[in-house]
């Protein structure tokens, strides 16, 4: 995978577009200008398709690759060869991917008011960084320079892993459920 696109260790970030198509995409591929722009060599791969796609595919291969549309399968191997997850809108289900692949989220404050949120702590298992493309590149950049936080960043997405399970969600959604539905607060 890392030849296939040109990337480096320690160098490249993944952005996988969530199921509702929610991409921020101008924001995003300012914010990976900006972080090229501070760390030579740094490379973002968009795994996606429709506007997205097109539009990263007109961005150019100099700092951003395109993937297209990625199953699971494919979210594990690009996640294998990522070092950070890029979430500049919405975080969702992808809380629970960063865990799974043990890759940190670098989010936005504006991801504060979304689902997937409540399981992230900044500085712990994510990175919140300010919602503004050339602050959110630059997050990106300090943490990628940055290998001791990145591997602490790592390990606290391990350790959830464990916790945010697939049984796990589905047992707290269920409870949820079933509160509603007997009046349970």
């Amino acid at each position: 995978m890392r030849s296939r696109f040109g990337l480096r260790a320690g160098l490249t970030g993944l952005y996988v577009e969530a199921v509702d198509g929610g991409a921020r995409v101008a924001f995003l591929l300012a914010a990976a200008d900006r972080a090229a722009a501070l760390l030579p060599g740094f490379r973002l791969v968009v795994a996606g398709d429709g506007e997205l796609r097109e539009a990263a595919e007109r961005h150019g291969a100099h700092v951003v690759c395109v993937a297209g549309a990625a199953g699971d399968d494919d979210k594990a191997l690009l996640g294998a060869v990522a070092d950070v997850l890029l979430a500049p809108g919405a975080v969702g289900a992808l809380a629970a991917d960063s865990f799974a692949l043990r890759t940190p989220l670098v989010i936005t404050e504006r991801a504060g008011t979304g689902p997937g949120f409540g399981c992230l702590e900044d500085g712990r298992n994510a990175v919140v960084a300010p919602d503004d493309p050339d602050a959110y590149g630059a997050a990106v950049a300090e943490l990628l320079t940055r290998p001791r936080r990145l591997a602490c960043l790592r390990r606290a997405c391990r350790a959830e892993a464990q916790r945010y399970t697939v049984e796990g969600r589905t047992a707290r959604a269920a409870y949820g459920v079933e509160g509603l539905v007997h009046g349970i607060p």
